[in-house]
C-alpha cells in the first residue's frame, strides 16, 4: 500500500544531474517525508517536513517515486540527532531524527489524511492526542531475530540482521536481558527468534524461544541459564503442536484505575503466550480513553471482542452490569479468568473462540456497548455481525489507521457514525499510533 501524505506546504524543486534537490513538504503514513518532483509525489525515508535535501530516486511507480536522502542542504528546524547508533540501519524506528515535541501533531494530521483519502470521511471530530511522557525506554516487549550467534533486529525491508547490544526505546530491563543473551546465546538451541517480555514492577522477565530444532540435551543448559540469571523467571519454548514451559513464565502488571467505583489498582497476570501492550504507561491512557468514550452505565451490558487477558474487559466490568469477553487465545482466556477472580470482579464471562464464530451463534441478547480491539487487519469480516447486534455504542481500538478508515466507512454504511476520536502515542519514535473511536447510531456529536 502506498503511503498517505499530510502536512502540505509549498514545494521547492531544483533539478540536478543524476539527483534532485527537494523540499520535504509533509509527512506520510509509513513514516516517510513527502516531496513533489514534476508533479509526482516522492517518498523519502529519514527526512522530515522542512528539510531541503539532495535525494536519489531509487524506484519509480505509476503514481509515486521513492527516494534516498543523500545530503542535507538545509535541515528542518524539527530535525534532531537520533540517540540510537543503529537508527537508519535497524527497521524498528522511523522518527528518531524528529523532535518528539512535534510527533503528536504529525501523527494527528496523518490520521486525518488517512480517514479522508482512504475512508472517505467528510467530517472528522476533533482528535484528542496524548503524547508519551517517556519517548524512550518504554517498550516492555520486544522480538529479536537470531541467526547463529547474531542477535538483533531486521534491517528495514530486509532479512539482514542488524546486531545490537541495546535498544534505546526498550525498557532498561529488556536491555539488561539483551546483554545476557549476547554473551550466552551459544548455550541455547538454534533459534530464529527470541521474545523478551518484562514486568518493571517485578523487576523480572520471561523469554519465548522459537527454536529451529530442539534436543532434550538443551534442557540442562537452559536450566543453568535460569539458575544463573534470576531476573529471568521463566521460559516458553515454542514447539510443533504446542509449547514447553520452564520456570515460571508468567508476569504480573498493575494498572492504576482512579474511577468513582474503583479507586485502586487492577492487577493482571500475563502468560508468555498472551498479548499485552508494549507501553504500560500509555496503556493506562488507552484504558481511561476507552472508559470515557464508553460512558458505561450500571445497568448496561457490554461485549468486548478480542478481549485478551482482560486489559479492557475488567475496567469496563467495574462500570457495567455485566460483560462478555471473546478471545481465541486459550492461554489469554485462562489469564483473563484468573485476573477477574484475583481482582474480585464477578460480572465477567470470558468465552473462548474466534470472534467470527461466536458472533454467528450469539444468543446472549443485545449489548448496549460493543468494544473491539482487533488485529491489524481490522474487523471487515464481522462488521455486519456487530451492526446486527444493534448496540447503542461501538468503541473501536485500532493500531492500523488504514484498516480503521475502511471499517469506519463500513459502519457508516450500516448506520454507525464517528462521534469521538483519540490518538494515543503508544509507539514513540515510530510512525505507528493507537486510535480510539466512538461510534453511535446518531449523527449528533455526543
Amino acid at each position: 500500500m502506498e503511503p498517505i501524505e499530510s502536512r502540505r506546504t509549498p514545494c521547492y524543486l531544483l533539478f540536478m544531474v543524476g539527483e534532485v534537490q527537494v523540499h520535504i513538504t509533509s509527512m506520510a503514513f509509513r513514516g516517510y517525508g513527502v516531496a513533489r518532483i514534476d508533479g509526482k509525489v516522492a517518498f523519502i525515508p529519514h527526512s522530515v517536513t522542512g528539510d531541503k535535501a539532495q535525494v536519489e530516486i531509487i524506484k519509480e511507480k505509476k503514481n509515486y517515486l521513492t527516494g534516498r536522502l543523500t545530503r542535507l542542504i538545509e535541515p528542518s528546524p524539527w530535525r534532531v540527532d537520533p540517540p540510537c547508533p543503529y537508527f537508519g540501519l535497524c527497521g524498528g524506528c522511523q522518527w528518531q531524527h524528529i523532535d518528539y515535541s512535534i510527533h503528536g501533531e504529525l501523527k494527528e494530521e496523518i490520521l486525518k489524511e488517512v480517514l479522508i483519502r482512504l475512508g472517505g470521511s467528510k467530517e472528522i471530530p476533533p482528535i484528542a492526542v496524548t503524547s508519551s511522557h517517556d519517548p524512550y525506554a518504554y517498550r516492555v516487549r520486544v522480538q529479536l531475530k537470531v541467526k547463529g550467534n547474531t542477535i538483533g533486529y531486521y534491517q528495514e525491508k530486509s532479512n539482514h540482521i542488524v546486531e545490537i547490544d541495546h535498544c534505546p526505546i526498550s525498557h532498561p530491563l529488556v536491555n539488561q536481558i539483551i546483554l545476557f543473551l549476547q554473551k550466552e546465546i551459544s548455550s541455547f538451541p538454534p533459534l530464529k527468534e527470541i521474545d523478551i517480555n518484562v514486568s518493571p514492577e517485578e523487576g523480572k522477565g520471561v523469554l519465548i524461544l522459537h527454536p529451529l530444532s530442539f534436543r532434550q540435551g538443551f534442557k540442562n543448559s537452559l536450566k543453568a541459564f535460569l539458575r544463573d540469571h534470576p531476573m529471568i523467571r521463566g521460559l516458553s519454548i515454542i514447539r510443533r503442536g504446542g509449547f514447553q514451559l520452564m520456570g515460571d513464565p508468567f508476569l504480573n502488571i498493575s494498572i492504576p484505575l482512579n474511577r468513582p467505583r474503583w479507586g485502586k489498582m487492577i492487577r493482571l497476570r500475563a502468560s508468555a503466550e498472551s498479548f499485552f501492550q508494549v507501553n504500560l504507561k500509555q496503556n493506562q491512557t488507552l484504558i481511561e480513553t476507552v472508559l470515557n468514550f464508553s460512558d458505561v452505565k450500571e445497568n448496561e451490558r457490554v461485549l468486548d471482542l478480542y478481549a485478551g487477558i482482560g486489559n479492557l474487559t475488567l475496567p469496563l466490568a467495574i462500570e457495567a452490569k455485566e460483560i462478555f469477553g471473546i478471545e481465541e487465545n486459550r492461554m489469554a482466556i485462562e489469564d483473563a479468568r484468573f485476573n477477574a477472580e484475583k481482582n474480585g470482579i464477578n460480572n465477567c464471562d470470558f468465552i473462548p473462540g474466534r470472534v467470527e464464530d461466536i458472533l454467528k451463534r450469539w444468543e446472549k441478547g443485545r449489548p448496549d456497548l460493543v468494544v473491539l480491539d482487533p488485529p491489524r487487519t481490522g474487523c471487515k469480516a464481522i462488521a455486519d455481525q456487530i451492526a446486527g447486534l444493534k448496540p447503542e455504542k461501538i468503541v473501536y481500538v485500532s493500531c492500523e489507521p488504514t484498516h480503521l478508515s475502511r471499517d469506519l466507512r463500513l459502519f457508516s454504511e450500516r448506520g454507525y457514525h464517528l462521534q469521538k476520536l483519540g490518538l494515543i502515542d503508544m509507539f514513540p519514535q515510530t510512525y505507528h499510533m493507537e486510535v480510539v473511536g466512538l461510534l453511535t447510531q446518531s449523527q449528533v456529536k455526543v
